[in-house]
């Protein structure tokens, strides 16, 4: 009798063994996946910091192009405004030069 408890109890500390390590290799397990996760975050992280800075540069020069085209345009209506103005100038001397 005293035998067969012997071997249950065995067998019960077998059991908690068995447990005990299934339970430890799965906490290895998911603290790999935290690590693992974890560096992929980090890695993310420094990405969206890289590209949040590009698009601010980005949004920056486009700004200074809107500007520097607006400023563009506005120089060029004026020279075509002074072209035509010259233009009719020649067409009204060249008459009066005709005329006379």
């Amino acid at each position: 009798m005293y035998m067969g408890n012997f071997s249950r109890n065995s067998s019960n500390e077998d059991e908690k063994s068995v447990d005990v390590a299934a339970r430890e290799s799965q906490k290895r397990r998911i603290q790999m996946e935290l690590l693992i996760l974890d560096s992929d975050k980090r890695k993310l992280a420094n990405e969206k910091t890289v590209l949040d800075a590009e698009i601010r540069k980005l949004r920056q020069d486009s700004e200074r192009i809107t500007l520097i085209l607006n400023s563009k345009k506005s120089r060029y209506d004026v020279v075509e405004r002074e072209f035509l103005e010259k233009e009719e100038e020649l067409k009204r001397l060249k008459k009066k030069l005709n005329s006379l």
